[in-house]
């Protein structure tokens, strides 16, 4: 009987305890489920931005691909022309250089006549005797080196390989040093040699090793023989050129080393036509 009294009091308190569990869980589950959809719309917001970023970093991928492709394609492009230009005018340096080659005709023309004659033995000759002195310069009738055009090669000499210049230099030093024995001849201007022929068989040594023999048992009544070796060597030279072989350090040396000793005989050769 004593209970009665207490069982509204103890129905409302459970019935108010179920309604605070239930408000709690209702809102714990509302919380939940709102944090979960703000957590999904920011998640959605930043793949749709990584997205976006993933695209245009794409495209910028692609221009700056396509950028690098036009240079490219610009630079061998220009590359292609430029050795297209360098070869033509290499070729033309070819051309200018044998019309140089060519142009020393009448020289070898002249050289192939002194390798016939005893310069030691004709030298005392000329110097005393006007008639042989007469005899020379008939043998030269026509001919003057100041009409030699070597221009063309001048011009050449920066499009061709060094071996190229080196040989058509050697050609030239030999040329001349025959030439200058005429001129000797001609003036009667005794023994003296403008030219050391000493020198110029090292010179043609340099040049052309696999005659080295043959120079130092004939000397200098083979030149013109060796201005034949050497067109041969030129033309060797110079196909070697345009095929686009590269040249190795022994044959750049031995290009030096030719080209100095053709110098130091030209060199020779022309402060012996001031002092003639």
């Amino acid at each position: 009987m004593e209970l009665i009294p207490w069982f509204p009091a103890l129905t409302t308190t459970g019935l108010l305890a179920a309604a605070l569990w239930l408000g709690r869980n209702l809102i714990a589950t509302r919380l939940t489920k709102s944090v979960e959809h703000e957590f999904n719309t920011k998640l959605e917001t930043l793949r749709a931005q990584l997205r976006d970023s993933e695209e245009r970093l794409k495209a910028e991928l692609r221009a700056k691909e396509a950028e690098i492709s036009a240079l490219r394609s610009g630079a061998l492009s220009a590359l292609a022309s430029r050795q297209a230009a360098l070869d033509k005018r290499r070729l033309e340096a070819v051309d200018q250089l044998w019309s140089s080659v060519s142009a020393l005709a009448p020289a070898r023309a002249l050289a192939a006549t002194m390798s016939v004659i005893k310069f030691e033995t004709a030298a005392p000759l000329a110097e005393k005797d006007p008639k042989t002195r007469q005899f020379f310069e008939m043998i030269g009738a026509g001919f003057d080196p100041r009409t030699l055009d070597q221009s063309g090669a001048a011009k050449a000499r920066p499009f061709v390989s060094p071996m190229v210049w080196a040989i058509f230099s050697a050609m030239q030093a030999v040329t001349v040093h025959s030439v200058m024995r005429w001129q000797v001849l001609k003036g009667g201007l005794g023994s003296r040699d403008f030219a050391d022929h000493e020198a110029i068989n090292k010179l043609i040594k340099t040049a052309l090793p696999h005659y080295a023999e043959y120079i130092d048992k004939n000397g200098p009544s083979v030149y013109y023989y060796i201005l034949e070796a050497l067109d041969s060597q030129l033309i060797a030279e110079i196909q070697k050129m345009l095929t686009g072989a590269e040249a190795d350090k022994a044959s750049i040396v031995q290009a030096a080393e030719i080209l100095r000793q053709s110098n130091e005989v030209l060199k020779e050769v022309k402060a012996g036509e001031g002092t003639a």
